[in-house]
């Protein structure tokens, strides 16, 4: 089994029972059957926020293969136990070189807006788990027809329960017109403004927490509309030039998050096939432009991301606009989330 918290993952056997010393915050905790480090595999999940000297309790459900709340009364027991070092011996510390890493990437994620985008299930499933199912054989091709659309309504609902709820951004989509792709070429700065004030009743550091949110869904998730949302958002904030010296404080927070997310990334994230489509070189780029004539906050925050992204993933300012010379390039949601780095792996039994 793989038991996942935050960038930290563990292949566990039966006598695990959890992890310890776990620091106040917004938490992601997400499981699979098999610990094998395949992104096929189907994974739930789901955000966890703790307060000094809580215990979250959950139990194991081989069947539906997701954590699951016990009775009121077992948790309260295993909590007791908990924080009587009862079990100690068969929990796994927190890895300490983790926090000031996951306290960046939720660094603007609340309690409440994790809450506002989670699935009527509560839990966040890879993206195409709710598909997952066994090949036909010949026996099952001739399946009555009621047995297929009972399983097809199975799926429906299922898939509608685990989809996330995020803010709706103004996209464009293919097959664009000649003057959609100048708007596209243009400030988006009011479309901006106008989702932070529909969205977000004006918070913009909020949209900076769905962003978050976003990257953790698509990264441990494995969840394709956490991908959509996170690329979404980049490419609305990244087109903003007006909005950059309207909005410094923003942007400079904007800088820091983006950096913290790079810094956690694969570092082949911008040849990875959900990317290579330019729009990651193109928001790069970007969004360096808007901000390095910007205050001398900006303009720092902007030389530490341009040393990140030539250092990690050996791309210059010229290749960078290589990779995004066909852009703008808005492509269409749905697509699979390809395989990203795996968290850092501990064998615990």
């Amino acid at each position: 089994m793989l038991f996942g918290l935050d960038y930290a993952a563990w292949s566990v056997g039966p006598r695990f029972m959890g992890v310890k010393l776990v620091p106040p915050g917004l938490h992601y905790l997400y499981c699979s059957a098999s610990a094998a480090e395949d992104v096929g595999l189907a994974r739930s999940g789901f955000f966890l926020h703790l307060r000094p000297k809580d215990v979250a309790v959950f139990r194991w459900d081989p069947e539906g293969e997701e954590l699951t709340r016990p009775s009121p009364d077992e948790e309260l027991r295993y909590a007791d136990g908990a924080r009587s070092f009862d079990f100690d011996r068969n929990l796994g510390p927190y890895p300490l070189e983790l926090r000031e890493p996951w306290a960046e990437l939720t660094r603007h994620a609340t309690a409440e807006l994790a809450a506002r985008i989670e699935p009527v299930s509560g839990r966040v499933r890879s993206k195409r788990a709710e598909y997952d199912a066994p090949p036909q054989s010949a026996e099952n091709e001739e399946q009555d027809g009621d047995e297929v659309m009972a399983d097809a309504r199975k799926g429906a609902t299922i898939e509608s329960n685990s989809s996330l709820f995020f803010s709706s951004v103004p996209r464009v989509r293919k097959g664009r017109t000649a003057a959609e792709i100048t708007q596209l070429h243009m400030d988006r700065t009011v479309q901006l403004e106008e989702m932070l004030e529909r969205e977000y009743s004006g918070n913009e550091l909020a949209m900076l927490g769905e962003l978050q949110l976003a990257y953790i869904a698509f990264l441990l998730g494995q969840n394709a509309d956490g991908f959509d949302q996170w690329r979404a958002l980049l490419q609305l904030l990244c087109s903003c030039e007006e909005a950059a010296h309207r909005r410094s404080e923003l942007y400079a927070e904007l800088l820091r998050a983006f950096f913290a997310q790079l810094s956690q990334a694969p570092a082949d994230l911008f040849g990875d096939d959900l990317t290579k489509d330019n729009f990651l070189g193109s928001c790069t780029l970007s969004l360096l432009e808007i901000c390095e004539e910007g205050p001398a906050k900006l303009r720092k925050r902007c030389a530490k991301l341009r040393q990140l992204v030539e250092e990690k993933f050996g791309l210059s300012t010229q290749d960078l606009a290589l990779l995004g010379e066909d852009a703008p390039e808005i492509v269409e949601a749905g697509a699979a989330p390809a395989s990203l780095p795996s968290p850092v792996f501990t064998d615990m039994d």
